[in-house]
């Protein structure tokens, strides 16, 4: 980033950080305990799903369909983020919270008595809805609430909260399908979901700068170009990356979204500010978290995969050696978000964090057949990296958008991270397809999944 940049990341602390004062030390705390289990809860949700899915198709007898469970929700709750922020700028972040919790568990209801897959799919798009506004909304909440010196403390709080979810939601699916039964991944939501509520009501929030008008065009492109490059990448591994429809989708994502910028100046509420689109420091740092995100999804997903596969673990065990992953990421992340709140500088977090990340997965290649503990020392130390990025990134959008933007800055950033969690996904499982069929052609597959476990297997067909 240039200096500019540089010196207007760090313009709202002025004249330095001074030290926080014993009112501004409880405010954190209150307005922490108050978002924290909404956030936890739409993090839980992204990946708690994984490793039912072989008993959900078993139960609901289909295999063909399995991917749109994860892709319903995932394609629904990445279009939802940047909308909601728009929401909660407009008619306050709190009921718009609020209500994407309703949101949340009506679909957690309907995913739970769901009789078959085709209702199973709709209703886990009804729960991405509510699901994309539970970060997006949460982060916003504190930007309000909290003196910009101090947001970065609490971005680095929720970058914790953010990695061990994403880590505990494989964990607890598995857990809860083979022991209760894979419909009390759902049900446990509405619980879950009350006590967020619950806990958010208390929260003294602004109100909204007026009342919420849809920007028709704006949202209606976004939305199109958002789902055509979704489908492409999620579905592109099935369909043919070459295919007709593959190509078609593709070009249209992209000229969608190259005529956002030009529709959004025609509207006189924007779903997404022009200005803020144009801004050096927010599409930068989106840039940064779209790639830090298909880093760290890959990572989650393929490590384990790899773990299985070629070092024959089982998948508890694979599953357990991703805690050095989570637990580098937890105390990286809290311990970024203070140096940023101290010093008022986030860039350097940033640029050295993903640097680290990169020596990281440098450093997994060079020792994959070194065992799993080289492979879980790896993983550490991307995790080390890859921890800095988010606080660093929200600190440095929320200060660039301002009030008037705050909302809509901190949904570009949800955005981008579910962008970028698909495509890190998309692309790893193709170039593992790709590897599998060079080093054994043809009849790998068949043999490949007769011997392996049933989770890997079931893995690979979602894959497939």
């Amino acid at each position: 980033m240039t200096s500019r940049a540089q010196s207007a990341d760090a313009s709202p602390l002025t004249k330095g950080a001074l030290p926080s004062s014993p009112t501004e030390n409880k405010r954190f705390v209150t307005v922490f305990l108050s978002v924290a289990p909404a956030m936890f809860l739409g993090s839980l949700d992204q990946t708690i799903v994984a490793t039912a899915l072989p008993a959900i198709a078993t139960s609901l007898h289909g295999f063909t369909q399995i991917a749109w469970i994860v892709t319903a929700y995932l394609l629904s709750a990445t279009v939802a983020a940047p909308i909601y922020g728009r929401i909660g700028d407009a008619v306050g972040r709190k009921p718009a919270l609020l209500g994407a919790l309703a949101l949340f568990m009506a679909g957690s209801l309907g995913c739970g008595l769901a009789p078959d897959l085709t209702t199973l799919e709709v209703a886990r798009a009804m729960q991405g809805l509510g699901g994309g506004g539970l970060m997006t909304l949460s982060q916003s909440l504190i930007g309000e609430a909290v003196n910009p010196k101090d947001r970065g403390r609490f971005q680095g709080w929720f970058g914790a909260v953010f990695a061990l979810a994403s880590t505990l939601g494989p964990i607890a699916g598995g857990l809860l399908s083979e022991h209760v039964g894979w419909r009390w991944i759902f049900w446990t939501n509405i619980p879950l979901g009350l006590g967020a509520a619950v806990a958010a009501w208390p929260l003294a929030a602004e109100k909204g700068q007026g009342p919420f008008t849809l920007d028709v065009p704006g949202t209606s492109v976004f939305v199109g170009a958002t789902l055509a490059l979704l489908l492409v990448l999620t579905q592109g591994p099935d369909w043919g990356w070459t295919s007709t429809t593959v190509l078609a989708l593709g070009g249209a994502g992209i000229l969608g979204f190259a005529l956002l910028l030009p529709i959004e100046r025609r509207v006189a509420a924007p779903l997404i500010s022009p200005a803020l689109l144009q801004n050096a420091i927010v599409w930068r740092v989106t840039l940064c978290t779209t790639l830090f995100a298909a880093a760290l999804f890959a990572a989650v997903i393929q490590v384990p995969l790899l773990l299985e596969l070629v070092l024959g673990l089982s998948p508890s065990i694979s599953g357990l050696l991703l805690i050095p992953l989570t637990l580098a990421q937890v105390i990286i992340s809290t311990c970024t978000g203070l140096r940023i709140s101290n010093t008022g500088l986030p860039r350097g977090p940033l640029v050295w964090g993903l640097g680290v990340a990169s020596t990281g997965f440098a450093l997994l290649a060079a020792t994959i057949d070194q065992g799993a503990w080289m492979i879980a020392g790896a993983s550490a130390l991307f995790g080390l990296g890859l921890g800095t990025t988010m606080p660093a990134a929200q600190t440095m959008v929320q200060w660039a958008g301002g009030k008037a933007h705050l909302g809509t800055a901190t949904a570009t950033l949800s955005f981008a991270r579910s962008i970028g969690g698909v495509m890190g996904t998309a692309a790893t499982s193709a170039i593992l397809l790709l590897a599998m069929e060079w080093q054994a052609p043809g009849p790998w597959r068949r043999s490949r999944q007769r011997s392996m476990c049933p989770p890997a297997a079931s893995r690979l067909r979602h894959f497939h």
